[in-house]
């Protein structure tokens, strides 16, 4: 596990020199770089591993292939074992170690032949090309820009920052995104000139012939036939079978391991997996905001918590994360992300409680997205009956499985925006109920946006990137088609994406079983109803996790851990948001009128308490807080 920085068509040891320094607090421990006429590359070490002899970056027996990675290959000794009976010399038992072998067997398609959380580097001297990948789910990040015929990459985007030559410039379409999703989506950054590699992407290098980036694995949603023949029984057997391989793997290492324990169904499966499988008790975290922050919910939380940790004998940690300088919180979480971003933020402080005991943590991170958890998911399967409802008029006929009838119709009015886009009043588009779910929609962003840019902006419309997005899915499952647009198109964005960058920040590496590839394959092959039941969320899951734990807990309310930023904004920090959201400083930029933004804040002290409009001044603030620390 580190962070990894290089470049590709030229040797340049002070620019990976400083991106190293840069990306110190991913790998702590150590820091190398090997450098050639046409390529240097390095990485910082978080030792976890073969501690001793996983010195990256790592070479082939003649020094002519070198590979590094920022992640952990689960397969990586099935794969050693392999490559030695064709061979090859390998003599650390890093996971790294087999990258350059494996290089040598399968060149540009090695990507396909690993299975784990990684983001690799690959440069073959001998023949001047330059392989970057990314893992099937997006749990690691890999940046990359192309400058005077050279690519450098880099784990993080500050180290690209100290390209030579690399100009600071807003990239616009990024900026229009991030204010209706919360985050950047990729493969845009918002730098201009800057690249995320999508997940389970290969960027080619060579030095003859433009860049190519490809697609090596796609996951389908489409439930699978053999699937639909096994017993709502079997599937659980099957299902509880996976998980328990995803969390053997996950355990690989030679420092002590903990596991996030939030008292939650998903934490608390792993966590009884775990404990059975380990000889010795395994570390287990709960946290909980301190003062008023804390609800009934997250009690109930922390006692369930006590009651896994018990019944499984863990080692049992209890921390408060308390928060007392919202600013200051704020910037430091920014420089983790380098971009605006204003979604969940806890992982912060949770992984900077849970660092100071252990080096790597497993956590429930996937369930939700794979089984059905959010508004989003809940409200799928009601909306297949749209035909009707427009028919008939009568919102029963939806059958929402929660009180949502007014907002199902709000949610389903057709407007001019619509028709421009080429929908009809009888189309049934989940792209246009997805879209309205939205921080800031099209006509928002464009009463904020100055004439300038308005111009910048252009044609992109993030309804459409929805729709682009949900093409791509190509199941007419309700609830699956939007399971699989937010779990290529959002999921690994925001969730993955903070948690990488939040716990990383403290040298923490996080795993989860249910972002094993044989489990998420298995999950979104399942059809709708096995994963939304009549409204029961995460249905199959609770089956499982009914042999385990008691009703009570499988399927009390979910409450997360959230950190209450609405309440805050209209109670505590009304000063801060008018200073940092005055007229001065939002016109010296020219990205948004000053007068549209003041009047923003003043709606949302005016009516209190509404969580959409406190959602929109945070995106504003974050971005305002990004550009004083990124673009002064």
């Amino acid at each position: 596990m580190c962070g990894i920085v290089g470049v590709f068509g030229r040797a340049d040891r002070s620019m990976v020199e400083a991106g190293l320094e840069a990306l110190r607090h991913r790998g702590p421990d150590d820091g190398h770089l090997v450098s050639g006429q046409d390529f240097t590359v390095g990485a910082r070490r978080l030792s976890i591993v073969d501690i001793d002899g996983g010195r990256q970056p790592l070479s082939n027996e003649s020094g002519s292939v070198w590979g590094l990675q920022n992640g952990e290959l689960y397969n990586a000794p099935i794969l050693a074992e392999e490559l030695r009976s064709r061979g090859h010399r390998i003599h650390s038992h890093c996971d790294t170690a087999v990258l350059p072998h494996l290089y040598e067997d399968y060149g540009v398609h090695l990507p396909e032949y690993l299975d784990g959380m990684f983001a690799v580097a690959v440069w073959d001297d001998a023949k001047k090309i330059g392989v970057l990948a990314r893992d099937r789910m997006g749990k690691k990040p890999l940046y990359h820009c192309a400058v005077n015929g050279a690519v450098y990459f880099a784990s993080e985007i500050k180290a690209l920052l100290r390209v030579p030559g690399f100009q600071r410039r807003i990239n616009y379409e990024a900026l229009h995104h991030y204010l209706s999703y919360k985050h950047v989506p990729h493969p845009l950054t918002i730098f201009e000139g800057i690249w995320s590699l999508p997940p389970a992407h290969v960027l080619i290098y060579r030095s003859d012939r433009p860049l190519a980036v490809k697609q090596y694995w796609k996951l389908s949603f489409n439930p699978d036939d053999e699937i639909n023949q096994r017993t709502e029984s079997e599937l659980t057997d099957r299902l509880l079978e996976l998980l328990r391989q995803g969390v053997e793997r996950r355990m690989m290492s030679d420092v002590p391991i903990g596991f996030f324990l939030s008292g939650g169904l998903d934490s608390s499966l792993s966590t009884a997996l775990a404990a059975e499988m380990s000889p010795d008790p395994i570390k287990t975290f709960t946290l909980t905001y301190s003062g008023e922050s804390t609800t009934q919910g997250k009690e109930d939380d922390r006692r369930w918590a006590r009651w896994v940790a018990r019944k499984y004998g863990t080692e049992h940690y209890e921390e408060t994360v308390d928060f007392t300088d919202f600013p200051e919180s704020l910037r430091r979480v920014l420089t983790c992300f380098d971009e605006p971003f204003s979604g969940v933020i806890a992982s912060y402080f949770l992984s900077q409680s849970i660092a100071r005991h252990v080096k790597v943590a497993l956590s429930g991170d996937g369930a939700d997205e794979l089984f059905g958890s959010y508004l989003s998911h809940r409200l799928a399967q009601p909306l297949s009956k749209f035909p009707a409802y427009q028919e008939t008029g009568d919102l029963a006929v939806l059958h929402p499985y929660e009180d949502q009838s007014q907002y199902l119709a709000g949610l389903l009015e057709y407007d001019k925006h619509q028709k421009s886009l080429g929908v009809t009043e009888n189309d049934v588009c989940d792209w246009v109920w997805r879209s309205k779910l939205v921080v800031l929609n099209e006509l928002e962003k464009s009463i904020l946006y100055t004439p300038e840019t308005s111009n910048a902006v252009g044609s992109c419309d993030t309804a459409r990137h929805i729709r682009d997005t949900l093409s791509l899915v190509g199941t007419s499952d309700p609830l699956n088609r939007i399971l699989g647009m937010e779990f290529i198109g959002i999921f690994p964005d925001q969730v993955l994406r903070y948690v990488d960058s939040l716990s990383m920040a403290h040298s923490l590496e996080v795993r989860s079983a249910y972002l094993d590839t044989t489990f998420v394959t298995f999950v979104a092959g399942l059809p709708g109803a096995l994963k939304i039941n009549n409204g029961e969320t995460k249905y199959l899951l609770k089956r499982a996790a009914e042999r385990y734990f008691p009703k009570e807990m499988v399927y009390r309310p979910k409450e997360g851990f959230q950190m209450p930023v609405a309440q805050w904004l209209l109670n505590d920090l009304q000063d801060y948001v008018r200073d940092i959201l005055n007229p001065e400083r939002i016109a010296r930029h020219k990205v948004f009128r000053p007068e549209s933004v003041t009047a923003l804040v003043d709606r949302l002290y005016k009516t209190g308490s509404d969580y959409r409009d406190a959602n929109k001044v945070l995106a504003l603030l974050v971005f305002e807080e990004w550009y004083d620390l990124y673009m002064k």
